[in-house]
């Protein structure tokens, strides 16, 4: 990540001080560098405000009432998805137990009062690049996770392709691997004869074996997108167009997001893939999505060469 990529508009910063005159004189300082800013006045605000608003970065004070700010930085520390967030403590104490204190509590680092705002401003700069430069080198450690689990999917795939592979177990260890990297609880693979070729479950997520599959796949809604080999993915915290017994259908899933692949043999519709988030909405790459439906093709033309085979 360049500096030039870095702005300042798009950080939001929670300062989190007991004293007001403080914390406006600080979200002054913060909003004329041009971040956002909000506020806290104890511990037990910072914590519900961040769950609330998740900040780029955390003003927080050392000595406040009832929870100081080293057990609120702890509880912060604590929370999931939450290592890489820089938290500058400010602290009138500038002994070597205090500072010792705030690094074990977890800060990122400390500024002593009385402020100099140059190095304020300084330090939150320095902090903010580097917390979304990391955050960005996760994000990319993470994709090159995947797409070594998509290689080596794909890879097995063609290997149980050659070896001839029974179709069950040619379905059901694709989708078994799939699941993992898309982090999904649920994922299927309905013919358009209706039949379940397979399905890969979450521990603790039932099957969706004893409903109808047309209602599974929404085909009312969607047949001839599919028929054009249209993917269609649905976030359930927006509104769509369903009746109430799909309504009633996909609320028993418990569902975030919903994405349907058709599967497409000689440009005539096979089957629908069809995955489940219900833990998360899941945010798709352009390079996943296209690996799923090659190796989606790949998995259909192998079933069908295997069933000309018997």
């Amino acid at each position: 990540m360049n500096k030039s990529d870095f702005k300042r508009e798009d950080c939001l910063i929670l300062i989190v001080d007991d004293d007001r005159t403080m914390r406006n004189l600080l979200k002054i300082a913060m909003e004329e560098e041009g971040y956002r800013a909000i506020e806290a006045k104890n511990g037990d605000q910072c914590l519900q405000e961040y769950k609330d608003h998740k900040p780029n970065l955390v003003l927080l004070d050392a000595i406040m009432p009832e929870m100081d700010g080293f057990t609120c930085c702890q509880k912060l520390r604590s929370l999931e998805d939450n290592k890489n967030l820089p938290i500058l403590m400010i602290t009138a104490l500038d002994d070597q137990d205090s500072i010792d204190q705030a690094f074990a509590a977890g800060a990122t680092d400390y500024i002593t009062k009385p402020i100099f705002w140059s190095v304020l401003s300084q330090r939150v700069n320095y902090l903010l690049f580097m917390g979304q430069t990391l955050k960005e080198l996760t994000r990319v450690k993470s994709h090159l996770t995947k797409y070594k689990q998509w290689q080596r999917l794909e890879h097995q795939i063609s290997y149980q392709w050659q070896r001839s592979f029974p179709i069950k177990s040619l379905f059901q260890d694709c989708l078994e691997q799939l699941r993992n990297p898309l982090e999904a609880e649920r994922l299927g693979i309905h013919r358009m004869d209706g039949k379940l070729m397979a399905e890969a479950i979450a521990p603790g997520y039932p099957s969706v074996k004893t409903i109808e599959w047309k209602k599974i796949t929404l085909l009312r809604l969607y047949q001839s997108s599919y028929e054009q080999g249209e993917t269609i993915v649905l976030d359930f915290s927006e509104k769509i167009a369903l009746s109430e017994e799909e309504k009633t259908t996909l609320e028993q899933l418990s569902l975030k997001n919903l994405t349907l692949i058709p599967l497409l043999l000689k440009d005539k519709l096979w089957g629908i893939l069809w995955i489940h988030h219900c833990q998360a909405s899941y945010q798709w790459e352009t390079w996943e999505m296209e690996s799923l439906r090659h190796l989606s093709s790949l998995v259909v033309i192998s079933s069908k060469i295997t069933e000309l085979a018997l």
